[in-house]
């Protein structure tokens, strides 16, 4: 037991988590159902998009245009209504609020992150936090998805629910996935110290197997220079995420089955 607490070793560099903790008996609650998300994010797409598009047609009294979804797609959607994250309003039509537009849009990435660092392992981990900082007389705050803890070393993962699909010729999605692997490694230089590691976690399927090759080699190459850990699509699944988060702090559980 050596003593040290995400907040003892945050505090020790000037800065310290801010904020209300998340409810976590509700995030447990919904564990099988996010891990379902993680193995089907492309079913959960099709079902984000119509839902997010169904309430903003509601708000705006505009008529709701029903669409076909998969078998797979009708049972996810009954899952999220049985955990509340969507309501189905009285023509039939499935909308949510902003508890549920939250999740929807990219919590259930932070809960899926948090689960799996759990899971592997991590002395301590805590998702969906603000931590305020003071240095030289100067303040400001950041947002950080997920940090875990091995001791007196930290990891921090940035968890970005992106399109599955990386279109070559679509500047602003390229454009996010890099911005994102600069922010992390602006995270690491401003709350890591040595020995801590930094990743993102992003929904974006980035490694095409019949090439055997990594669809976007300038990011792959930056991450690299960097030392930021990329965790894609593609080790999204509740069993490869766990290993990959064990591996970034080296905890004893990174086993890699699905």
């Amino acid at each position: 037991m050596t003593g040290h607490t995400i907040e003892s070793i945050l505090k020790a560099r000037n800065a310290w988590l801010k904020g209300q903790p998340p409810d976590l008996q509700a995030v447990n609650d919904r564990a099988a159902m996010t891990r379902i998300i993680s193995v089907n994010y492309r079913v959960f797409e099709e079902v984000r998009d119509r839902i997010l598009r169904n309430t903003d047609s509601f708000l705006r009294h505009v008529e709701i245009i029903p669409e076909t979804l998969s078998v797979e797609g009708h049972a996810l959607v009954n899952e999220l209504l049985n955990h509340g994250i969507i309501l189905r309003e009285e023509h039939g039509h499935e909308i949510c609020e902003a508890q549920g537009r939250r999740y929807l849009s990219g919590g259930w990435l932070e809960e899926l992150a948090w689960l799996a660092a759990v899971d592997a392992g991590a002395d301590e981990a805590v998702f969906g936090q603000v931590i305020g900082w003071s240095v030289q007389g100067y303040s400001g705050e950041n947002e950080i998805d997920l940090i875990m803890r091995e001791g007196d070393r930290l990891g921090f993962v940035s968890c970005k629910a992106l399109r599955s699909e990386l279109d070559m010729h679509d500047r602003k999605h390229r454009n996010r996935l890099m911005d994102a692997v600069h922010e992390a490694d602006n995270l690491i230089d401003h709350f890591g110290r040595a020995g801590d590691k930094v990743a993102i976690l992003v929904s974006t399927d980035l490694f095409d197997e019949v090439r055997g090759a990594a669809r976007y080699n300038a990011l792959m190459g930056k991450a690299a220079v960097l030392d930021v850990r990329i965790i894609p699509l593609e080790e999204m699944g509740f069993g490869r995420l766990r290993a990959a988060l064990a591996d970034l702090i080296n905890t004893e559980h990174a086993t890699g089955e699905t």
